[in-house]
């Protein structure tokens, strides 16, 4: 992958991130994040998955490929331990980085470089990935009964937008023409609105002594997890799209879902901030890194 096809994706998060420090306020950042969640998103999953040409009872092995790579990266951001005094909220709150992922991203990579098909593709990755982000968050995190926070998984508009394209597509169900019309002008508005609220939400500070953890977080979330999707897919025989799919996946950098639930859980936020950020900023590199190793030496 040339550095070049990566480049409009990543000019927009820094545009986003100038815009917020220069001239934008922050409060108007939390309506434009509020829009694209609730709305632009869940129209372009929805639209994807009910336009594309895919067949749903293929997508079995990789589908699978996305809770495998947040799984052992879940397990290996452990290690950490080895190198952290945390205390165990802090340090679980930390370890969300090396295996959530920015959806955001995600999407804009996958239409990208594969377009309506790789969306729909990688809305599966999502549906399925976010829940169990959230199960492995909050049941580290919890100290004691956090039923809301695992409501509010159920009412994820991400996963509603691609549950109605799926249960659509399988059921048949014949959008009319004007609806998908609207829907696919929604679609276009979402990645862009979606990659400038990346930036809008970068900080580079609060790391306070935590450097070493964060190096193996960060190596975890941008390297290690991205080897485990090519290995995935060698081993099933995914094809060419779901494998690049599941590439982009494991290699696009953490969420602010992290950030937000370490808030609300009494984790260090202002660590997860700044973890979010670096592996923002460090996927820019990794990410055309990665797809050259594997195109250059295909398993």
């Amino acid at each position: 992958m040339s550095p070049l096809l990566l480049f409009p994706d990543f000019a927009i998060i820094a545009l986003g991130y100038l815009l917020r420090r220069f001239w934008m306020a922050p409060a108007a950042w939390v309506t434009i994040e509020k829009l694209v969640y609730f709305v632009l998103f869940p129209c372009l999953l929805f639209f994807s998955v009910v336009s594309s040409n895919f067949d749903l009872n293929t997508v079995g092995a990789f589908a699978l490929g996305g809770p495998a790579v947040i799984f052992t990266a879940f397990v290996l951001g452990w290690l950490g331990l080895l190198v952290s005094n945390m205390g165990r909220v802090d340090f679980a709150s930390g370890l969300q980085t090396a295996y959530r992922f920015n959806s955001y991203i995600g999407l804009a990579l996958a239409s990208r470089l594969g377009g309506q098909s790789a969306v729909a593709n990688i809305a599966i990755l999502l549906a399925l990935g976010v829940p169990l982000c959230n199960v492995l968050a909050v049941g580290t995190m919890s100290k004691g009964g956090r039923l809301s926070a695992f409501v509010d998984i159920l009412k994820n508009p991400l996963i509603i937008g691609t549950c109605l394209g799926i249960a659509a597509k399988l059921m048949g169900v014949q959008v009319p023409e004007p609806v998908m019309l609207t829907l696919e002008r929604l679609a276009q508005a979402a990645v862009s609105l979606g990659l400038l609220a990346v930036g809008a939400g970068l900080v580079f500070s609060g790391l306070k002594g935590n450097w070493p953890v964060s190096v193996w977080w960060l190596f975890v979330k941008l390297l290690v997890s991205p080897l485990v999707a090519v290995l995935y897919a060698h081993f099933t025989g995914l094809g060419q799209e779901q494998t690049m799919v599941l590439l982009v996946f494991s290699a696009i950098p953490s969420a602010s879902s992290a950030y937000i639930l370490a808030a609300r859980m009494g984790g260090n936020a202002p660590l997860v901030a700044c973890l979010i950020s670096m592996s923002t900023v460090g996927a820019a590199i990794t990410l055309p890194l990665v797809f050259a190793l594997a195109q250059r030496f295909p398993l």
